[in-house]
């Protein structure tokens, strides 16, 4: 199968819910001779028809909490080198774990 040589332009239309395009054949001069192909593809709305709700909540929800168990443990493993730095918390797991046991 011979490869077609002559010159072509891709025109795209970029929506929200779909994709379009338009293959045009061009001349020597980079003027259009003819349309080569063109389509579009468009996208299921990505909400449910039943509540309008978005398809993505479920998962937002729980980058969501993620995000803040990890913001959490960063926080608290921040305190702790802290503590240690100042003195105020010892080096060691074991000391730490006895302390845990402490009554205040």
């Amino acid at each position: 199968m011979p490869i077609n040589s002559t010159p072509y332009r891709i025109g795209l239309d970029l929506g929200t819910n779909s994709l379009g395009w338009c293959v045009l054949d061009l001349d020597d001069h980079r003027h259009t001779l003819g349309i080569r192909d063109i389509g579009v593809r468009i996208y299921t709305e990505g909400r449910d028809p039943k509540s309008g709700a978005s398809l993505a909540v479920d998962r937002r929800l729980a980058r969501s909490a993620r995000r803040r168990r990890d913001r959490y443990l960063g926080r608290r493993s921040a305190l702790m080198k802290a503590l240690i730095a100042g003195g105020l918390m010892p080096e060691d797991e074991s000391g730490r774990k006895a302390l845990e046991e402490l009554d205040p």
